[in-house]
């Protein structure tokens, strides 16, 4: 009896494993308008009735292929955080090649555009989005308590900003301003405000930002 009760849920999860994964290629290949449900049945394997089953409509679907890929990013952010965070010189070039050089970048962008015009997407990506700032801040918000730890927090988030704008504009333009170097710049500018205890350079920045 167990067994035959397991069989269709699994078959199930794996309906939407497929149907997750056609989603997210679907729109780093071809784009928020060019994902199609069509094409992402075709690439799935899936019918249209099959996913009818699973989803109401498209951007249920594609809300529900963001949630995951937000959520599993929000994980290796805190998994990268716990292993890499201390005096790690190449740091800022690891997140770059891992979160910024790869469908998660493509998706992303995808996704926020489409949130501007979508009113569905927006209302639903919106939590999400809000939830991965907030994993990131935590994860990276030091051992210090107070204002260092959130000086360090800032810094990560000002560092996850400056590399989304570098993504747009390596997508515009391979590199146009020497991105690798300006990358070590502000990874040495960085690395005295996320080490614990609190250093002397970090300290005179939170007085600096008491005047």
């Amino acid at each position: 009896m167990t067994k035959l009760v397991r069989q269709p849920q699994e078959r199930s999860r794996q309906t939407r494993d497929l149907l997750i994964e056609a989603t997210l290629d679907c729109l780093q290949e071809f784009g928020f308008h060019g994902a199609s449900l069509s094409r992402i049945l075709e690439r799935a394997g899936v019918s249209k009735g099959t996913w009818a089953h699973h989803f109401a409509t498209r951007n249920e679907l594609i809300a529900a292929a963001a949630e995951i890929m937000i959520t599993d990013t929000r994980r290796a952010a805190d998994e990268f955080a716990a292993s890499e965070r201390q005096q790690d010189p190449v740091l800022i070039e690891k997140i770059w090649q891992k979160f910024y050089q790869s469908r998660y970048r493509d998706v992303l962008f995808e996704l926020t555009v489409a949130c501007r015009t979508e009113a569905d997407l927006h209302r639903r990506l919106e939590p999400v989005f809000a939830g991965l700032v907030g994993g990131i801040r935590a994860a990276w918000g030091g051992d210090g308590d107070g204002e260092a730890q959130n000086l360090s927090a800032n810094i990560a988030m000002m560092t996850v900003y400056m590399l989304r704008g570098m993504a747009v504009q390596d997508m515009l333009a391979s590199d146009p301003v020497g991105g690798a170097a300006l990358r070590r710049l502000w990874s040495d500018l960085m690395r005295p405000f996320m080490t614990a205890p609190m250093p002397h350079e970090a300290e005179a920045a939170v007085e600096l930002m008491k005047d």
